[in-house]
């Protein structure tokens, strides 16, 4: 990947350390690797970064040139692709898989199919997630091709006006639509995946609005869209279970009830997709909006005519 900079008339006499950390923003210890694989350019030509610039010159960083090696395994297999510039990917994973390696698993997770993917239509396998879903949750995820963007890109969507759109089937219905769920997260004990709701957690809030309902097996189902303000871990699932209406499937956080419909109903993992996720891309500044099909659970609930109009 190569960023470029046309050097502007109020940059006259500065350094290209200086816009190679501002402008561009790269870190400092990206920078010093590019020092040490001389992958910086002035009009085509290696310089140092103390060298002064002047308007109408180009920049070109080699960022590929500078990046550590990848610890992702590549692997053959099935990818739904969403979208791919220069810098990211973006894939729609299915409920069942894992998203990236962790030390008790480094292979067949979607960061091993991805950096497959890349190994093979560019010659370089490296790629790191900027966002995660939970194993069973389906949906939208973003993958850089370097370190680089990573960074930019997880700024990106943490950003105002970036939005992160989930669909999920609850047993019952809110009692208030639209409304917000605000409720501080923590982790429920040292090296228990669990998380509760709890005064000295970390803040969260979730916005949501009922989009149908229908009654099954004698039981309330409802569908919400949601909108996140945070990103805590396990957030959407805590939250509807804390609301008193589980998401059905979720084996994790559930009541009698809603565990008993989502096996009456044949719901096995957790019926929540990332649909959306939308941000300004870092480098050319173009607002990307990105939407993952939605799953077969939802429209054998709630009907294909209805989940194609959200």
């Amino acid at each position: 990947m190569i960023l470029k900079y046309i050097v502007k008339e109020s940059d006259a006499g500065r350094k290209i350390y200086s816009i190679m950390r501002r402008e561009l923003c790269i870190s400092a210890a990206l920078t010093r690797r590019l020092k040490q694989v001389n992958g910086i350019f002035l009009n085509e030509e290696r310089v140092f970064t103390n060298h002064t610039v002047l308007p109408g010159e180009t920049i070109a960083i080699n960022i590929t040139a500078a990046e550590p090696p990848c610890d992702n395994i590549p692997e053959e297999g099935t990818l739904a692709l969403l979208y791919e510039d220069a810098g990211l990917l973006a894939v729609n994973k299915p409920s069942g898989c894992i998203t990236h390696p962790s030390h008790a698993r480094n292979t067949g997770t979607l960061a091993n199919l991805a950096a497959g993917y890349l190994l093979r239509t560019t010659g370089d396998g490296c790629c790191h997630a900027v966002n995660r879903l939970d194993r069973d949750t389906s949906g939208v995820v973003l993958f850089a091709k370097n370190s680089h963007m990573k960074a930019r890109a997880a700024e990106a969507i943490a950003s105002p006006d970036a939005k992160k759109e989930y669909l999920a089937l609850i047993c019952g219905m809110m009692e208030i639509s639209p409304g917000i769920i605000d409720l501080p997260i923590k982790r429920l004990n040292e090296g228990d995946m669990r998380r509760v709701i709890a005064p000295d957690g970390q803040r969260a809030v979730t916005h949501y609005e009922t989009i149908a309902t229908r009654m099954l097996c004698g039981h309330t189902i409802s569908l919400l869209q949601i909108y996140l303000e945070t990103g805590r871990t396990h957030q959407i699932r805590v939250h509807c279970r804390a609301s008193g209406h589980p998401v059905l499937g979720d084996m994790l956080y559930y009541t009698e009830e809603s565990r008993a419909v989502s096996e009456e109903l044949g719901i096995l993992s957790q019926a929540l997709h990332a649909y959306r996720l939308s941000f300004t891309e870092p480098i050319s500044g173009t607002h990307i909006d990105l939407t993952a099909p939605i799953t077969q659970v939802f429209t054998h609930i709630f009907g294909k005519e209805l989940i194609d109009n959200i």
